[in-house]
């Protein structure tokens, strides 16, 4: 478990917390949810970058080019340190220079991750046609842009992808040949997504990117870039060099022709070459950062779509994590469904257990003990848990919410005149 540090950032005064396998950050716009999601997002670039390539790159300039974060959210008492197990850092002042230096604290087998950064502005990429021709910048939209122009293409290739959604009964087909990006209506007919309605312009993409980073993803071997290509091979002696080089040879063999017979073979070999060097350079799961998922979305979608998320999560053999920032009440009402259900699912036993499973709840499949989730309320430029000991949503806490969104509706009907 990585833990962070944030001080005197844009509007956050100080943040301390630990990353866990969920992370929600809630708060009114500009109180700092997307400044806290965009430093998790560099720092987790900046470890893998540095342990797969042994190189460092500019922090700084990370967040203020790919994160559009403003020059003038930094001062000489800003302050970001980032802990895990496996380095250690620390940057200070206006622009983030590092005080501390990478240090290894484990021996532990680093699992290479995908990282995918999706932001707010995300119907930018349905919306407009033709966008994957601008290439004047390269920033978060644009990443996504380019992630969202590979993987549904893929995610399309043989089949159209079916919206797993109740509350959005649609497919989505991208047409190769003449670039286009379709619906196809409960009634067969097909639109074009660019002249879709904002919510499905902005529930579209997510979900096929989503598809992809949680499951296609995985049925693919990836090799190592030429950069970790020359750092691995440097790490190991001449012998295991020999057998790096067979390894990655091999992938290449079997992802053009097919083949698998030497896939035991090739794993073991891999398994005594991260042990040796400490990390694997496979994708083993995905670190999913969104933005506002609520954005543009009825109440009963954005509850859809949480549990479709956590659906996704909880793969067993992944050990996907995920970061979400949001201003709606009801994501935090479907997290709490997802998180209550996990809790007691874990509490019961026997026939009552039985008995509570045959229900078929609608978040059934999305359970999650809450003790994997994190949830956190940012205000006045500082974060505060808002679970219970059970790591529930306070209730006190919802009840608090409605009763500063009802007290002026109070207020008002006191002096209703009913007219019969």
């Amino acid at each position: 478990m990585a833990n962070l540090i944030i001080r005197n950032v844009g509007p956050i005064t100080e943040a301390k917390f630990d990353l866990n396998k969920v992370n929600v950050f809630m708060g009114p716009q500009g109180s700092g949810k997307s400044t806290i999601a965009k430093i998790i997002s560099q720092c987790c670039w900046y470890e893998k970058n540095f342990l797969l390539t042994g190189e460092e790159y500019d922090f700084y300039r990370g967040l203020i080019d790919f994160h559009k974060m403003d020059k003038n959210y930094f001062s000489e008492d800003s302050e970001i340190e980032y802990k895990s197990q496996w380095i250690t850092t620390n940057w200070k002042g206006k622009k983030l220079k590092m005080s501390i230096g990478n240090k290894e604290i484990s021996g532990d087998i680093y699992k290479n991750l995908k990282i995918e950064y999706i932001p707010a502005e995300r119907n930018f990429v349905a919306a407009i046609p033709n966008l994957q021709k601008y290439n004047e910048i390269y920033d978060n939209i644009v990443n996504f842009l380019h992630d969202w122009m590979d993987f549904k293409e893929l995610i399309t290739k043989t089949k159209n992808y079916k919206s797993p959604l109740e509350s959005l009964k649609i497919e989505y087909k991208y047409d190769s040949k003449t670039k286009e990006d379709l619906l196809i209506l409960p009634n067969k007919k097909k639109i074009s997504l660019q002249r879709s309605s904002s919510g499905q312009q902005s529930l579209t993409p997510l979900l096929v990117v989503c598809e992809y980073l949680f499951s296609e993803l995985y049925k693919q071997k990836r090799n190592p870039s030429p950069v970790e290509n020359k750092y691995i091979r440097s790490l190991l002696k001449e012998d295991m060099q020999i057998n790096y080089d067979w390894v990655i040879g091999s992938q290449n063999f079997q992802q053009n022709s097919n083949k698998r017979e030497n896939e035991m073979m090739i794993e073991e070999t891999k398994r005594k070459i991260w042990e040796k060097i400490g990390f694997s350079t496979d994708y083993e799961f995905s670190n999913v950062i969104i933005e506002e998922p609520e954005l543009n979305l009825f109440p009963e979608t954005q509850k859809e779509l949480i549990y479709h998320i956590f659906n996704r999560i909880n793969d067993k053999e992944r050990d996907h994590k995920l970061i979400l920032t949001t201003h709606s009440p009801y994501i935090l009402y479907a997290l709490n469904n997802c998180m209550l259900g996990g809790l007691v699912n874990k509490q019961l036993t026997g026939d009552l257990k039985k008995e509570f499973i045959c229900n078929e709840f609608l978040s059934q499949d999305s359970w999650i003990d809450p003790i994997l989730v994190s949830v956190w309320e940012i205000e006045d430029g500082e974060i505060r848990l808002i679970q219970d000991k059970d790591n529930i949503i306070s209730e006190n806490y919802f009840d608090k919410k409605m009763t500063d969104l009802t007290d002026e509706y109070y207020q008002i009907l006191n002096y209703y005149q009913d007219e019969e």
